[in-house]
């Protein structure tokens, strides 16, 4: 189930991402966009830091 979740969150994501970044461009200073881009970079980072944290401390399966 959480692989499922997992998978269509990221699938959102990336379209969302895809179009936004696009009208940001076309809206804003590409400068300010880069900047906007690396801060949600690193974020991104650390989110995907802690779901791999959480997948290791709860896996699907249990434990033997």
């Amino acid at each position: 189930m959480w692989r499922r979740i997992r998978q269509a969150s990221l699938s959102f994501l990336l379209g969302f991402t895809i179009a936004f970044v696009v009208y940001l461009f076309l809206r804003f200073d590409a400068d300010q966009v880069l900047l906007g881009m690396a801060i949600g970079a690193i974020f991104g980072v650390l989110l995907a830091a802690v779901l791999l944290w959480l997948e290791h401390r709860y896996p699907d399966e249990p434990r033997s």
